[in-house]
């Protein structure tokens, strides 16, 4: 399987603090089917101010020491950037790495705050789109507000965002709201993507391995394979 979104990097957010944290997620994710990752670090300009050239300095370390320790994990490298008014100038500038491509389009892995809908998120958004780029929501059924009314992220299905839904939002971690609301937009084929947005070993392992069985005898091997193996093939090619 591919894990698209997973915080994988040593120091940098708050996902691993450590090299050998980061080589035990790493270790964790192939034992458990992942045989691709692409690491996502947060970007949030005052809170996590990390960038293209930052995150590729911890990525090309991490890279050097899964070869060295023989770990069979492929790995390509992104960020999760929250959705901010400083958004155009930092990819004007050239420091978001964006997730992949899509119908020839780039996409980035854009996160909303965990209680609301930013105001003006759908005008940034038209922004990105009339520039080619394709934003990938970062678990929307995890946002309070679509929780509340899980109508609010039809607008932006329509405008051809593409949804990431967290794979332990599909076998209950987040609760039985965040549960029905990610079983709900998986089966009306309005996600793309199933990750692990994956922080630790502790509670939010890189694992999709629970999610693709169950959501299997729900959704169907073809379906299946598209959420957590065609897709991101597809966008990674």
């Amino acid at each position: 399987m591919i894990d698209m979104h997973c915080h994988m990097l040593p120091g940098i957010d708050d996902g691993p603090k450590t090299m050998e944290q980061s080589l035990e997620m790493a270790r964790y994710a192939v034992e458990h089917g992942t045989r691709c990752c692409v690491v996502t670090p947060h970007i949030q300009p005052g809170c996590y101010d990390n960038d293209s050239d930052s995150i590729r300095r911890i990525f090309e370390d991490f890279q050097s020491q899964l070869d060295a320790e023989k770990i069979p994990l492929q790995v390509g490298m992104a960020a999760e950037v929250r959705i901010c008014a400083e958004l155009p100038l930092l990819i004007s500038q050239g420091k978001i790495p964006f997730l992949g491509g899509w119908q020839e389009k780039r996409l980035i892995l854009l996160e909303f705050p965990h209680d609301h809908i930013t105001v003006g998120a759908e005008k940034l958004i038209d922004w990105l789109i009339q520039r080619d780029i394709l934003p990938v929501i970062a678990h929307p059924e995890r946002n309070q507000s679509v929780m509340r009314q899980p109508e609010k992220i039809d607008a932006f299905v329509k405008k051809g965002c593409l949804l990431q839904i967290t794979a332990d939002s599909v076998t209950g971690l987040f609760g039985e709201v965040s549960q029905k609301l990610a079983l709900s937009l998986i089966q009306k084929g309005n996600a793309t993507l199933i990750a692990t947005d994956a922080h630790n070993l502790h509670k939010r392992r890189p694992s999709l391995k629970a999610a693709y069985e169950m959501l299997l005898p729900i959704i169907g091997a073809a379906k299946a394979q598209a959420l957590f193996i065609g897709n991101a093939e597809a966008m990674l090619s």
